[in-house]
């Protein structure tokens, strides 16, 4: 019988946490380092795609839930970089 274990719910919890908290950071609601910031993002990313393609790969697992995972994972990274490239945070200008 296939069921949702943990890879799943994991996938999905560190798929959606990006977003919030990079705009979170962006208009200082958290003062933390940007650079900190994009490397717990990125971690972030990474293992939620990691996380959904184990699921993918899990015969009692059911695949609905580590597919979303995955879809928003990418469409988290990707919104991510097109502001960071809008706002050219990449980059800090020198003072």
């Amino acid at each position: 019988m296939k069921k949702f274990s943990w890879l799943s719910y994991w996938s999905l919890l560190l798929s959606v946490f990006p977003v919030p908290f990079f705009f979170a950071v962006l208009y200082r609601l958290i003062r933390i380092d940007i650079y900190f910031v994009l490397s717990l993002i990125a971690l972030s990313i990474i293992l939620s795609v990691v996380f959904g393609v184990m699921a993918f790969v899990k015969k009692t697992e059911k695949n609905i839930l580590a597919g979303i995972a995955i879809y928003i994972a990418l469409f988290s990274a990707g919104i991510v970089i097109v502001i960071m490239m809008l706002g050219q945070m990449g980059n800090p200008p020198n003072a």
